[in-house]
Parts: structure tokens; C-alpha cells; sequence
């Protein structure tokens, strides 16, 4: 379980009104609890409905509502693939919830006084997704994206990047597929992972299975590895395999994805020094520059040009993604190795495994869907030769190099 507490600064007028408290809580899937506390004695005649120190508790029979659980009376809303679509389905339970919240605020408002110290406890279970309660989502997001269907599919909290942060946008043009994932999977609170604290607390808190698949230990998400052992029988009974790619083949950690990158990052950066394409400082500026810095300067040079996939011929977000950014962090990716088979692919597909990320030919997201409702998604189908790969369709989201 994760807490989180807001305090309120000291005011001399009331701190909630009731158009304010439902501005800010009444439609969300997350159901605060105020515990309202006088201030000391003679803090102000505005708050003689307390005695000093006393403290009034408002709402506490919805204090135990979590996110991300299902709640018997309705006042959630977090049904495992609540979306900014499914919202007018639960809003009036929510409303109802969120505004006995509100209602008990203004009353310690207005009795608490000048005084008056108000939190906001909102309980939040470590399932689905986990994000703040306050959001300026809305306002920073341009309306080609907010009234895409992609966008539309996301989890209701989905930090969208800013407008500047180029970096993340990039990702999510390149790998967002799995952002609109269902059949009961977790899905990342953020677009990039910053650290390796970050990935290992997020994955601790996962449902997970591992087998062993051709001597490999495999590790995914309880319901992908289902739906990818599903398909394996499938392809057994016509007399095929569907086997891991390597060692890496499913889950990561933040350390393995950080030297893939240095691994395609490096020998571009000697082979374009070769080339006299770069000097010989800033390449290995470059080389020891952080990874969160590194990243940009990698995709800049590219705009010039000088690729750093395996073949130095296109971008390195088809061979690698950022530090922090791999979809098997998620635990939904998995690298076949029997990918060249177009028999393989359609059972992977029959069992909502997808290709998503272009020119990534062994590597499958679990989507967790029928083929036929990618696109009510925000997906779009992109052909690659034979190959199909599935990528946001968001017309305004920055253009990718070859």
C-alpha cells in the first residue's frame, strides 16, 4: 500500500467551497478523506465549533477505497480497463462519493476556521495504476492528440508528456502500443522509467509467472504468459515451436536495457569518428555523458544522419529503446525466435501477441485483444515487407527518422 498526504496552508478564509472540492475531486476514480484540526485556543471566533486540538473526521466510511480495486458500492470506478472512455459509465456513483467528501470539507472549513489544517489521505493499492491525484493533463495536451482514439484508450491518469519533452513523445510514437494494452495486465504509471530503483519497485509489485521455455527462464505478466503458453500449445499441435530469442528474450531490468543501449551506442560513435563525421571530444563526450542526456544527443545526430542501429542505417529506436523506456521492463514483451514464420505470427496473434515496434522483427507485445479492435484502440496497421506492426495513430506526435 502507498499513502499520500496533502496538507493545506493556513488561510484566513474557508479553504474548500464546494464548487472547489467538486472541481478537484467529485468525477476521479480516487475518493479522498478529510480529517479536519482546530488550531490552538484563541486561534480565531471562527472556529468555536472545535475545541482546541479536537479533531472532526469526515467520510471515514470511504477511507478504505483504494485505487485500482474494485469497490462493491461503485464509488472506484477502477474496473481494470477504466479508461477515459469507460468515465460517464461510473461518474454518477463517483459523484455521489466525491461529493460527501466535498460537503465534510466545507463544514471543517467553516468550523475549523482560520486555523484549520485539512488532509487528504487517499489510500492507493499497489494494482493498475498509481498516479497523482492532481493533473493538468487536459490543459497540455493538444487537441489532434486529446481527441484521438489512442489517447481516449490510455489509463484514465496517463502522465502525457509535456509539450517540451520531446524525448518522451518520441518513445510514445515509437513504443506506445502497449499504453492501450488490456486482458488484465498492469501497465506503466510513467513513460520512462528514470532509474533502476524505479524499475525494480514497479516490477516487485507485479503478478508474475516464470517458466522455462528451451532452457531459458521466461518471466512475464500472469496474464500474458497464459496467453503466450495458450499459443505455444496452439503451434505444438501444428507441429511448430514458439521459443525464447535468448536470455533477454522477456523481462528486463533498467541495468540490461541501459547496456543494450551503450551496445549499439558505442560502436556507432566509433564508426562514425572513423568516418570523420565526428571529432574525436565529442564522441567521447557523448560516450560519457549520463543516459538521460545521452538520449537526445543520440536521436540529434541521427537528424544529421548518422544512424546508430546495428547497421548504422536507421534509427536506434528500431533496434533499441532508451535507458528506462524497453517494453519488457513491463513484462509484456517477448522475443520469438521463430519469428520469420507467418504461422507462428498468426497464432501469436490469435493470442493478442502483436508486433509494435517497427523494424524490431523478433519482438512481440502482449495487447491482450482481438486483431479486429486494434484500431478502436488508436492503433494503426503499419506494413513492413511481410510484417505487420501495430503503432499509435496520432497524427501530431513529433515524426520519426528512417
Amino acid at each position: 500500500m502507498v499513502s499520500s498526504a496533502v496538507g493545506a496552508k493556513e488561510t484566513g478564509r474557508p479553504y474548500y467551497t464546494m464548487a472547489l472540492c467538486q472541481r478537484k475531486f467529485g468525477h476521479r476514480n480516487v475518493v479522498p478523506h478529510f480529517e479536519c484540526s482546530a488550531g490552538p485556543a484563541g486561534a480565531g471566533s471562527a472556529s468555536a465549533g472545535l475545541k482546541s486540538g479536537a479533531t472532526l473526521k469526515l467520510g471515514q466510511h470511504l477511507s478504505k477505497i483504494e485505487v485500482g480495486k474494485f469497490d462493491p458500492r461503485g464509488y472506484n470506478c477502477a474496473a481494470p480497463s477504466m479508461t477515459r472512455a469507460d468515465k460517464p459509465k461510473c461518474r454518477n456513483k463517483a459523484l455521489v462519493a466525491g461529493n460527501t467528501v466535498c460537503l465534510g470539507a466545507v463544514i471543517c472549513s467553516l468550523f475549523a476556521g482560520p486555523a484549520i489544517t485539512t488532509r487528504r489521505v487517499v489510500a492507493m493499492s499497489n494494482a493498475r495504476h498509481v498516479a497523482p491525484l492532481e493533473s493538468s493533463i487536459s490543459r497540455r495536451v493538444p487537441p489532434c492528440i486529446a481527441e484521438s482514439a489512442f489517447f481516449k484508450s490510455l489509463p484514465e491518469a496517463f502522465p502525457w508528456p509535456d509539450p517540451g519533452d520531446a524525448l518522451s513523445l518520441r518513445v510514445l510514437k515509437e513504443y506506445g502500443g502497449i499504453f492501450v494494452a488490456r486482458g488484465g495486465v498492469v501497465l506503466p504509471s510513467v513513460v520512462i522509467f528514470p532509474d533502476p530503483n524505479a524499475v525494480a519497485q514497479w516490477q516487485s509489485n507485479l503478478s508474475t509467472e516464470q517458466v522455462e521455455l528451451a532452457d531459458i527462464p521466461v518471466r512475464l505478466q500472469s496474464a500474458a504468459m497464459q496467453a503466450l503458453m495458450k499459443a505455444r500449445e496452439e503451434a505444438f499441435q501444428a507441429h511448430l515451436r514458439i521459443s525464447p530469442r535468448g536470455r533477454d528474450a522477456a523481462q528486463r531490468s533498467y541495468d540490461e536495457t541501459l547496456e543494450l543501449w551503450k551496445s549499439r551506442v558505442n560502436p556507432g560513435l566509433q564508426h562514425w569518428l572513423g568516418r570523420g563525421l565526428l571529432s574525436v571530444a565529442e564522441a567521447e563526450r557523448i560516450r560519457k555523458s549520463p543516459a538521460r542526456e545521452q538520449v537526445p544527443e543520440i536521436l540529434d545526430l541521427e537528424k544529421r544522419g548518422l544512424y546508430f542501429s546495428e547497421d548504422f542505417s536507421k534509427s536506434i529506436l528500431f533496434s533499441v529503446a532508451p535507458p528506462g523506456a524497453s517494453q519488457h521492463l513491463s513484462m509484456l514483451a517477448f522475443d520469438v525466435k521463430e519469428h520469420d514464420n507467418p504461422v507462428v505470427r498468426s497464432i501469436l496473434e490469435h493470442h493478442g501477441w502483436f508486433q509494435t515496434v517497427r523494424s524490431d522483427l523478433p519482438h512481440f507485445t502482449y495487447l491482450g485483444v482481438k486483431k479486429q479492435l486494434l484500431p478502436s484502440l488508436g492503433l494503426k496497421m503499419v506494413r513492413n515487407g511481410d510484417r505487420v506492426f501495430w503503432i499509435p495513430d496520432v497524427a501530431c506526435l513529433p515524426p520519426t527518422s528512417p
